[in-house]
This record gives C-alpha cells, sequence and structure tokens, in this order.
C-alpha cells in the first residue's frame, strides 16, 4: 500500500515518470498516481503543479491538470469513497480561478472544465461566490492596462463561465432551472453589456486590420473569440435562464436585436473575404466565421425546444428573410461560393444551417407551419432547390467515375445536416409534407420540362428532378400519374444503353424503391421488379453504381403487397446478380446492404429459394469468414436464419456450414458473442425446430449449450428453449451426453430466483421428465443436488405460493415419470439433508395438500391428483395416514371438470400450465413433436378417475384387500364417511361438478 504524497515535487516526479519513454517506469508511475488519487492532499498537489507557471514543462502541467480534471467524477462529489475532504476543496477552488491568465490555451480549456464540473457539484451550497468572482475577473480583463494581458484575463475568464453556464444549464430538474434562472438575474445584463463593447472593438480591429493578425498579436486571444465566447454563454443564459416573466423584456430584446448584430457580422465576413487579394485560414476569419453561425443555432434551439417563445420574439418573418438571402447567395454560384471551408464565401456549414431553419420556419415534418410563407415564396424555394443543389456537380461525377462503390457507400449516408445536397434533399422532403398543395404542381411542370435534356446541365437537371420526385412519393401520388410514367418512361430509359444516360438510369434505380411501398397499382409491380433486376444485371445499361443502387432498392421490394409468384421468373436472374455483385465489392457496407437485399428476398420467395440453398450457405459462410466486424457478422447471422425459415424442413442441409458460425457467436470466450450470441440463437433455435433428428454437427454444440446455461445471462431463457428443442428429438441421447452438465447448471441458478425465471427453468425440467427415460436423469438430478433443491424450495418460508406450486408441479412429473425413481430421490434427498426418508415423504405431502388452493390452473390441479394417485399405491404409512386429505383433494379435482374417457377436456387445452413460457406458433416439425408429446401427456392421456380408482385397487391389495384396507385408513374415525361416499360416488359416475 503505497503511502500519501507528501509534496506536490513528488506528484511532479511521478507525474514526469508517467510520461516517460521506458515502459517500466511509466507503468509503475501510473499505478502510484492511481492509488494515490484515493488520498488525501494528492488533488491539492495536482492544482499545485499545473498552477506553477516556472519551472514546470508543459507537458507535465498538461498531464497533472487532466489527472485533475478525471479524478473529480469519482471523488468530487458529496458522499464518495475515499472522496475529496471539504477543507481540500475549499483551498483548491480559488486557486482554479487564478488561473485566468493562463496563456497555454489547452491547459486553460482542461482548467475551464475543471471549474465547470466542481460548479455541477458546489455551486449553490459551497461556491456561491463563483460568478461573483467571474464578473470580477471580466471587470479586470476589461480595465487592465496592459491591453494584451487585459485581452489574456477577459478571453480565459469568458472560457471559465461558459464551461460553468453550459455545464449547468444540463440540469433540467427544478433546482437546476431554478439555478439557471438566478445566475440570469445575476449575470444576463452585465454580460450583455459586455459583449456589445467587446464586439465593437472586434469589428473595430477587423475594419482596420482585417482577416490576418499583426505578428506582435499571434498566439493572443483577439477580441472576436471572446466577443464569441459572451455570446455562447448568453445563449444558454437565454434559452435556460431567461424564463421568468420578469427577463422577458431583455431576453426578447437581446434575441431581436441579435438579428442586426448577425447581418451585420455576415456583411463584415463577406465584405473582408471579397476585398482580400489571398485569404488564409487565421484565427481571426475562423471565430469569426464560428461566431456567425452561433447566432443560427440559437435560432434553432429556441424554435426547436421552446417554439412557445421564439413565437413570442416576434421576428420569425425577419428571420426567414436573413437565411434565405444566405441561401440566395450560396447559389448564385454554388461551384465558387460554397465549401466545407473557413475561406468559403458562404461555408457549406451555414449554408446548411439556413437551409434547415427555413424548413422549420415553413413547417418541418408535423404539420404545423409556424410561418405564413409570402405569397409566391414556396414555388421559388423548391424552383431554388431543385435547380441550384439537387443537381449533381462535376466532383460527384468525378468520384462516381474513379469509384462507384465508395461513392455509392457516400451517397446512402445520413449526412443532411452536414453536406449540402442531402440537406437540400430533406428540406424539399419536409416543404412537400407540409405544402404539397403548391410543391406537388411544379415539381409536375419540372417533370415536363426536362423530358427531353439535349445538354449535359440538362440532363443533371432531369437527375435532380427525378430526385425531388422521389424523395417524396406520397406527397406527389395525387399529381403524378405514375403507372403511365413507368410504362412510358421510366421503362425505356431503364433500358438505353447510352452512357451519358447513366446518372439517369441510377436515379430511376433508386426512385423505384421509393415509389414501390407506395400505394401504385398491383399491375405496376411486375414491371418495377422486372426493371431493377435487369438494372441489377451486368449488361451495357448498368455499371457498378446503378447494380449497387438497383440491389438497394429491390430490398425496399419488402412491401406487404409482394407478388411471389411475378418475382419467381426473375428469380435466378436475381440470385445470381447479387451473388456476383458481392464477389465484386470490398467495402463492408456494401456487402451489408448486398446481404440485406439476400435477405429480403430469400423470406419474399421462401420455399421457391430451395435450388439456391446450398450455393447461398457456402456465400454466407464465406461472408461471415470475412467479416471482421461484429455488425456485418450479425447481419449475415440474420440471413442465414431466413435461409432456414424459407427452407423450413429442408434446413437440415445448412448445420454443416452453420454450426460452425453458431458456436463461435455465442461462445463466451469470444468477445464477439455480447453482440452476437441473440442472433446465434435464433439461428440455432430455428435449425433445431425444423429439423428431423439431430446430426453429429448439432450434437457438437451441446458442450457449448451447457456452458451458456452455467453462465445465468439474459439470454437463459432461449437457451432453455434451445435445450427443449433437443430434448423434443432425442431426449435421451440428449442426456447421454449432457445431463451432469445441464443438472448442475440448473443447480447453480435455482437458487434465489424470482418466478418469471423459475418458470423457464422448471418448464425445460419438466420437457426431461416427460420425454426421457428415468434412468438417463435420476441419478444426475440427485448427483447434482437438483432435487434437494426442489425439496428446499417447497419447505422454504420466503418462497411465494408461486413459485412454491412450481416446483410441487415438477416434482408431481417425477412421480408420473417413475414413482420408483421418485421414492429413490427422496431416499438420496434425506441423507443429504441429514433426515429421514420418511421426514421428507411427510414434507413433500404436506406440501401437496395444503398448496392445492394456490394451483388456479385446472391442468396443474390434475397432474397434482394424478401424482399423489401413483403415490398411494404402497403400504407406506406416511402417505397412508394422509387418506382423508386425499380423498377431499381428490374429490375437490374432479369436481372441477368433465373428462372424456382418455382422460382430456377443453379445460386443459385453455389452462395449459406450458403456457407460462414463450411459444412459437410458427409450423415446424417440432410443433408436430410438442404436439405428439402433449398427446401423451398423463394430463391429457389419463382419465383421472380411471387412474385414481386403479391406483386405490392396488394399495387394498397390498394391504390386505378391501376390508383390511377400509378398517385400517378408511375408518370413520380417521376419515369423515361423507367424503368417501362423495368420492366413491364420482369414481362411479354417479356424481359430477
Amino acid at each position: 500500500m503505497a503511502n500519501p504524497p507528501q509534496s506536490s515535487d513528488e506528484v511532479f516526479q511521478a507525474l514526469a515518470h508517467a510520461l516517460s519513454p521506458d515502459q517500466t517506469h511509466r507503468q509503475h508511475s501510473l499505478d502510484l498516481l492511481q492509488r494515490w488519487a484515493t488520498m488525501p492532499g494528492y488533488y491539492s498537489f495536482l492544482v499545485s503543479v499545473f498552477t506553477q507557471r516556472e519551472g514546470v514543462p508543459r507537458e507535465i502541467r498538461l498531464q497533472a491538470a487532466v489527472q485533475f480534471k478525471n479524478g473529480l467524477d469519482k471523488y468530487w462529489r458529496r458522499g464518495a469513497p475515499n472522496g475529496i475532504s471539504a477543507e481540500e476543496k475549499d483551498s483548491i477552488r480559488p486557486r482554479l480561478l487564478e488561473m485566468v491568465d493562463e496563456r497555454d490555451h489547452v491547459l486553460a480549456v482542461a482548467v475551464a472544465s475543471s471549474i465547470a464540473k466542481v460548479a455541477g457539484y458546489d455551486y449553490d451550497q459551497d461556491w456561491k461566490v463563483l460568478p461573483h468572482a467571474l464578473l470580477s475577473s471580466l471587470q479586470t480583463g476589461l480595465s487592465h492596462p496592459d491591453p494584451a494581458t487585459g485581452r489574456l484575463v477577459l478571453a480565459r475568464t469568458l472560457l471559465f463561465l461558459h464551461a460553468v453556464i453550459k455545464a449547468l444549464s444540463a440540469k433540467r430538474m427544478p433546482r437546476g432551472r431554478a439555478n439557471m434562472m438566478r445566475l440570469a438575474e445575476m449575470l444576463f445584463s452585465s454580460l450583455r453589456q459586455l459583449y456589445e463593447q467587446v464586439l465593437q472593438q472586434a469589428v473595430q480591429r477587423l475594419q482596420a486590420e482585417g482577416l490576418a493578425a499583426s505578428e506582435s498579436d499571434v498566439g493572443a486571444p483577439e477580441e472576436i473569440e471572446s466577443a464569441m465566447l459572451a455570446f455562447k454563454t448568453l445563449q444558454y443564459l437565454l434559452l435556460y435562464g431567461c424564463t421568468d416573466s420578469h427577463m422577458a423584456a431583455e431576453a426578447r430584446d437581446f434575441f431581436t436585436t441579435s438579428l442586426s448584430t448577425f447581418q451585420s457580422l455576415l456583411t463584415l465576413r463577406l465584405t473582408l473575404l471579397q476585398s482580400s487579394q489571398t485569404v488564409s485560414a487565421s484565427p481571426r476569419l475562423t471565430f469569426l466565421t464560428r461566431h456567425v453561425i452561433k447566432f443560427g443555432k440559437m435560432y434553432r434551439t429556441l424554435l426547436r425546444d421552446f417554439p412557445g417563445r421564439f413565437a413570442d420574439m416576434g421576428v420569425s418573418d425577419r428571420i426567414l428573410e436573413l437565411y434565405y438571402q444566405i441561401v440566395l447567395g450560396a447559389v448564385a454560384d454554388v461551384r465558387n461560393n460554397v465549401s466545407d471551408d473557413v475561406t468559403a464565401l458562404y461555408p457549406t456549414r451555414l449554408v446548411v444551417q439556413a437551409l434547415l431553419l427555413v424548413k422549420s420556419l415553413l413547417g418541418d415534418w408535423d404539420g404545423r407551419a409556424p410561418l405564413e410563407p409570402p405569397e409566391g415564396f414556396v414555388e421559388q424555394f423548391t424552383d431554388l432547390l431543385v435547380k441550384q443543389l439537387l443537381p449533381l456537380r462535376q466532383d460527384d461525377l468525378e468520384k462516381w467515375q474513379e469509384d462507384p462503390e465508395e461513392w455509392m457507400n457516400e451517397e446512402e449516408m445520413e449526412r443532411w445536416e452536414f453536406d449540402l445536397r442531402p440537406c437540400a434533399e430533406n428540406v424539399l422532403k419536409a416543404l412537400a409534407s407540409v405544402q404539397r398543395e403548391k410543391v406537388g404542381p411544379i415539381l409536375v411542370q419540372l417533370l415536363q420540362s426536362v423530358a427531353n435534356p439535349q445538354t449535359m446541365d440538362e440532363l443533371l437537371l432531369k437527375e435532380a428532378v427525378y430526385t425531388a420526385v422521389g424523395r417524396s412519393p406520397s406527397e406527389l401520388e395525387p399529381y403524378i400519374p405514375f403507372e403511365d410514367w413507368l410504362r412510358n418512361t421510366l421503362a425505356a430509359e431503364c433500358a438505353g444503353t447510352d452512357p451519358t444516360y447513366r446518372i439517369i438510369r441510377r436515379r430511376v434505380a433508386w426512385l423505384l424503391g421509393q415509389w414501390v411501398g407506395e400505394d401504385i397499382a398491383g399491375s405496376s409491380r411486375p414491371q418495377i421488379y422486372s426493371l431493377l433486376v435487369h438494372l441489377l444485371g451486368r449488361n451495357d445499361s448498368t455499371d457498378t453504381a446503378i447494380r449497387l443502387t438497383a440491389a438497394r432498392s429491390l430490398a425496399k421490394c419488402d412491401t406487404w403487397d409482394f407478388d411471389r409468384t411475378v418475382f419467381v421468373p426473375l428469380l435466378p436472374k436475381a440470385i445470381e446478380e447479387i451473388v456476383q455483385l458481392l464477389s465484386e465489392v470490398s467495402l463492408t457496407d456494401s456487402k451489408m446492404r448486398l446481404n440485406e437485399t439476400l435477405g429480403v428476398v430469400i423470406d419474399r420467395v421462401s420455399p421457391e429459394i430451395a435450388p439456391y440453398a446450398e450455393q447461398l450457405a457456402v456465400i454466407l459462410t464465406q461472408l461471415w469468414q470475412a467479416a471482421d466486424e461484429n455488425h456485418f457478422q450479425a447481419s449475415v447471422l440474420v440471413t442465414f436464419t431466413k435461409l432456414a425459415e424459407a427452407l423450413d424442413a429442408g434446413s437440415q442441409v445448412l448445420q454443416s456450414q452453420a454450426c460452425p458460425i453458431i458456436r463461435y457467436s455465442v461462445d463466451p470466450s469470444q468477445p464477439a458473442h455480447v453482440y452476437l450470441n441473440e442472433d446465434g440463437l435464433e439461428l440455432w433455435q430455428i435449425l433445431l425446430r425444423r429439423s428431423s433428428s439431430l446430426s453429429a454437427e448439432m450434437l457438437s454444440l451441446l458442450p457449448i449449450l451447457v456452458t451458456l446455461l452455467g453462465t445465468g445471462m439474459d439470454i437463459l431463457p432461449r437457451c432453455l428453449l434451445v435445450l427443449e428443442s433437443y430434448l423434443l428429438l432425442d431426449a435421451t441421447a440428449v442426456l447421454s451426453l449432457c445431463a451432469n452438465g445441464v443438472f448442475t447448471a440448473v443447480h447453480d441458478l435455482l437458487d434465489g430466483l424470482k418466478l418469471e425465471a423459475v418458470k423457464v427453468i422448471l418448464h425445460a425440467l419438466n420437457t426431461v421428465f416427460q420425454l426421457a427415460p428415468p434412468a438417463t436423469w435420476a441419478g444426475p438430478l440427485d448427483a447434482s443436488g437438483c432435487f434437494a433443491a426442489f425439496v428446499k424450495a417447497i419447505s422454504a418460508n420466503d418462497h411465494s405460493a408461486l413459485i412454491v406450486s412450481k416446483y410441487l408441479c415438477s416434482i408431481s412429473r417425477i412421480i408420473l415419470a417413475s414413482p420408483e425413481a421418485f421414492h429413490t430421490l427422496v431416499a438420496a434427498t434425506a441423507s443429504r439433508l441429514n433426515a429421514t426418508p420418511d421426514q421428507i415423504l411427510e414434507l413433500v405431502m404436506t406440501q401437496f395438500i395444503e398448496r392445492l388452493d394456490n394451483l388456479s390452473q385446472g391442468a396443474q390441479r390434475k397432474l397434482v391428483a394424478l401424482a399423489l394417485a401413483q403415490l398411494v399405491a404402497t403400504v407406506n404409512p406416511v402417505i397412508l395416514g394422509r387418506m382423508a386429505d386425499l380423498v377431499s383433494l381428490w374429490s375437490s379435482v374432479l369436481a372441477q371438470t368433465e373428462e372424456s374417457e382418455s382422460g382430456d377436456a377443453d379445460l386443459y387445452h385453455y389452462e395449459d400450465y406450458q403456457s407460462d413460457v414463450e411459444q412459437d406458433w410458427t409450423e415446424t416439425l417440432e410443433t408436430k413433436r410438442r404436439q405428439e408429446m402433449q398427446r401423451r401427456d398423463p394430463i391429457r392421456a389419463s382419465n383421472l378417475k380411471m387412474v385414481i380408482r386403479q391406483k386405490l385397487g392396488e394399495a387394498q391389495a397390498l394391504n390386505g384387500g378391501d376390508e383390511a384396507f377400509r378398517q385400517q385408513w378408511l375408518d370413520p374415525s380417521k376419515v369423515d364417511s361423507l367424503l368417501v361416499e362423495d368420492l366413491v360416488n364420482r369414481l362411479e359416475g354417479r356424481l359430477a361438478g
């Protein structure tokens, strides 16, 4: 055990060694620092290291700051084990605020994060002076005699203040909201005044000096950086603090004034960029650009999270006008004006933000338009989106040409919040959703105008119009006669071989996938399937991008009205091309999408996939072996499962390929099992349920099943169902291989489980008792201690009546399977529990009799009655001494239902006690096996009256005949003669109900 550090020098040395290139020194020091983290004084010494400006290397200061920050979540909070003492905290807080003149920006950011964490724990109780201290520091920065030092103090204080307010604004419980309201009241006015002052200074400097910083200012904080930090802090205060009515006027004034500020900064930025001969990404330009973008973030957040407050501001039309002007400026020359670069006139992020704001202002997805647009605006905006922002650009075509697979994967990504063209598509889709009466007709006009393109630009526009139409099929269905368009135009465009028309063919392949799920005429579907399979093929009309798009659209044909009979003739070609394409692509995303398409085809054609089953199994195995990502492996498992389901009883041919995959997926020793075990178990179960016999491959998986049973994980219910599937196939063979392991695993699980877990475990064991000869399970049941656990469970005072009833039903199953095995187990358990067999037997009998009323289902009550009838054929006085209780119990159960001669009754169909466990309603071979097991179940196959009569007769014979038995065990002094008469009448059919 290490001693606590005695000085900051000692901590300094440990930090220095933690950065050593020597692995031994480094690991020893890191271990030492970790032990010190729980000791008093350590965090104070860390602060001493990173607050020391002279003589301490930068990397050690940074390491100390990081170690300090990382320990706060564990050791600063109240009540934390080995937490930092209150006295040490009191000494640390003011020292953190002394860092307001720290020149190293990275270190200052780390300190800001630490201050924010501490504020999150302490602000409203132990650090109430924090906002006042930061305000005082701001004034120091503003009035400092050295301008450079003043700018540094101002920037760092604003950095700290922003981190604190951001952290506190995330606390949305009532106490956190109250804190934000107090902070807003305390800080908002002063901070706003400071912001306006610093922003004015920043603008003056930008106007006088331009975007490039002078040599003397390199590395020093800029006023524009401080202005941006102040604005970001004001934004949080406005959104989450200025919620009280008395702050509303000031908040509204700041919000409305911000529009003029935003417009002037945007104009200044454009002017500076346009007037500069050469522009580089200077810090001034970076902070100016980020500041301009922060305005839009504030507007979007208020509109999204607080629409009522946004509406009260009364500036929706002004915001729409400002941001629409940004869009107009950007699209005037998209190629030269817009790029993902800070030096662009219109950075992509700003234009995307403008588009999303316009979308939200016009109504977004909820059908509620907060702003009624000006006359003609929607039509103009739609036209602009389609003609200026949706067309592919030259760099798209070049990427397509160079690497169509990579380009296609980029096209499939969800990039609409970051990239211009996907954003425009999303905005147009939202616009069509809320303004369909205006958008629909203009898109129809555009569709007509691009019917016969003559130039490349016209062809690109046609592709853009098709994109717009494909994005909103539901909205455009009333305006576009899709069936006629498909028959007269799209089919011909798919068949063409003109290389320049490939961009249209790819878009048509995509468009068909978008429209196939709509309420289109059934007669159109055969043509859609045929066109997609054609475009999926290797021919003069396609290339890799078109084929991948067609495959993706084919997956979208997974609709409720899929026409299997129409698709089956296309199946050979579809399978061939998908498999071929799988062998050609190299990217995981491409393979996953093709695998998904393959799964959809398999699922939809079902039994028709049989001729291709072995080929597909090989392909899927190869995909699995080549997969190096868990999500891809999971997708292969899903497709394998669909193939097994489609083949049904023929799926046994897949087991040689599937079993190694299952083994890897569920093996707890494999790190990937946490991602794959659910899908692996599903495939395993589906193959077993459709098997006619147990193959060697399936038997080889039994050891891993026993291992899984012993882990007790969340997958236990599914593992037990897999075990049941094995038992239903060949219980004797299965138990001969793994009975000891199964019962040992179950014994380790049973103690302390709740009802739901007990039900599924005992259900599996009941299947063992029903299907397998007692010789295969009686010994392991005793050796594992399971039967002893049953006995303990039924006698435990802390178990619920429902849990005890489940154990009693399992003991009943054992008795029905073999009364001899039951008595042997009782004797062995008596020795194990330091009791006599009669004591154990008495306990079991008592629980059966006293718990009958806890058995609510008729099937369960009959089960217990049958088991007790089996036991009564004996000379054992423990059993026969309970005849009074047995007579009453049997009469009660017989009164509940009328059975057929075979013993079956409607009651047992509706109250089958096996219904506690998940049922598989799919008709499989296992369904028949379960039905056969249920048909032979004594609950349905035995007539209770006949069994009781028979066993009572055997008991009489064993005990000296009818008269002797009556005198000894049914004497009126022991058993009420009316109860005996009632039972006799029921057994002879003279009394029912």
